[in-house]
């Protein structure tokens, strides 16, 4: 059975323009499937310095990208993107979700998902 995981728990990036790991799926050696992401919010509190940029990325075991699952999203100050192209999609077996943004800590991250 599924087994729900809370994959980033408002969370932001500490860098600017650097892709971050905020998650990484149990290793097949580990009894892992790989994890499937079932809900994603991007949030912009960051209300004085305006709008932001963020993008979504799936990695796999090795390290290498597999996608760039969002490409990249605008979010103005005091909204929100549930990012409806994320739902849904696989981490492999010791693979990562990872995001990167155009400010550090402007945008926060909460990600929940199932273990496979």
């Amino acid at each position: 059975m599924a087994e729900d995981v809370l994959m980033a728990n408002s969370e932001s990036n500490d860098l600017v323009d650097t892709i971050e790991a905020f998650y990484t799926a149990k290793t097949s050696s580990n009894s892992g499937k790989g994890a499937k992401i079932t809900a994603f919010t991007a949030s912009n509190d960051d209300s004085p310095n305006g709008s932001a940029t963020y993008k979504a990325y799936i990695y796999d075991a090795s390290g290498s990208v597999l996608r760039a699952v969002v490409p990249q999203k605008i979010i103005v100050p005091d909204r929100f993107d549930l990012a409806p192209s994320i739902i849904g999609q696989l981490i492999p077996p010791g693979g990562s979700l990872r995001m990167e943004t155009s400010r550090a800590n402007a945008i926060t991250f909460r990600v929940t998902g199932k273990e496979l």
